[in-house]
């Protein structure tokens, strides 16, 4: 068996007290919720390349762990570097849309067509990294239910495929208000995890993604 089958989702980022007053209109109006969130949207959609460091926790059962991230992101290439995953050293991932190269510290290599699949076959993560491209910087991707924003125009929660995501704190970057802290969480009954041993760890993964800090690299 495959080191823990977790079916991860990565990465928790969140909603903090850190907006600003609420935005007003030319006429000195308060904007809506629904249209600070649209002005969001427009806001972080515009940072399509990035560095950011952080934290991923995750636990399946009575079973879980943590590993540093360093994951750069820029023209839909993606560099992914894990450290210390659940005592397995550390773990790169080189991926492009249809391409991803994992390698580790011991010298293995995996392809597979995504960093989700390659990672899962290394350590058993379901961690959605391609999906993580819009859920990092607060949007939902296509296809996406049960959207809430709050008060400020932020997103606070969806859903999307077998995944619930939940926004739990925002922080301030440059000009962007971006998740600092988000939870993912598998719906029951989607995923089975076992350990390391082949034991059944029960039918729901929790990834817990906290980003330390975001690098904006956006020219213009």
């Amino acid at each position: 068996m495959q080191s823990f089958r977790w079916l991860a989702v990565l990465l928790a980022l969140a909603i903090c007290g850190c907006t600003t007053s609420p935005p007003v209109t030319d006429t000195g109006e308060e904007r809506s919720k629904e249209e600070r969130w649209a002005m969001q949207q427009l806001a972080n959609q515009r940072l399509s390349e990035w560095r950011i460091k952080g934290k991923i926790g995750l636990n399946a059962g009575k079973k879980g762990g943590s590993a540093t991230l360093r994951w750069t992101y820029r023209d839909a290439i993606q560099n992914i570097q894990m450290y210390g995953p659940f005592g397995n050293g550390r773990v790169i991932i080189d991926a492009e849309p249809g391409l991803a190269v994992l390698k580790d510290s011991e010298g293995r290599i995996i392809e597979g067509e995504t960093a989700q699949e390659v990672l899962f076959e290394r350590l058993g993560w379901h961690v959605p990294f391609d999906e993580l491209i819009m859920w990092s910087r607060g949007l939902p991707n296509e296809g996406a239910t049960d959207i809430e924003i709050d008060e400020a125009g932020l997103l606070k929660r969806l859903r999307q495929g077998i995944w619930e995501v939940e926004y739990l704190e925002y922080s301030s970057t440059d000009s962007f208000l971006l998740p600092k802290r988000l939870e993912i969480v598998s719906l029951p009954g989607k995923l089975e995890t076992y350990d390391d041993d082949g034991n059944y760890l029960g039918d729901q993964l929790r990834l817990v993604v906290i980003v330390k800090r975001w690098q904006d690299m956006v020219e213009g």
